[in-house]
């Protein structure tokens, strides 16, 4: 959100090449936002990091209730 100190998707993608993170999951939602709204934004920010890719591959994933990552 704006003058929220939160950072965008596309935000997020860029940061994560230059540190060459291997996972980018995106969390603390807009609560307005439904199921449909975060699914458009996953794509969006996939299709994005596709596009801004210079090297390796992102794995560009949205968190939800009950998620568990393995490190």
């Amino acid at each position: 959100k704006e003058d929220w100190g939160h950072s965008s998707n596309l935000v997020g993608v860029e940061l994560c090449h230059k540190a060459r993170v291997k996972h980018y999951c995106m969390f603390h939602h807009e609560p307005v936002y439904d199921d449909d709204m975060l699914l458009r934004i996953l794509e969006e920010t996939r299709r994005y990091e596709e596009i801004a890719r210079e090297g390796h591959r992102l794995q560009v994933s949205t968190a939800y209730d009950g998620l568990e990552i393995v490190l």
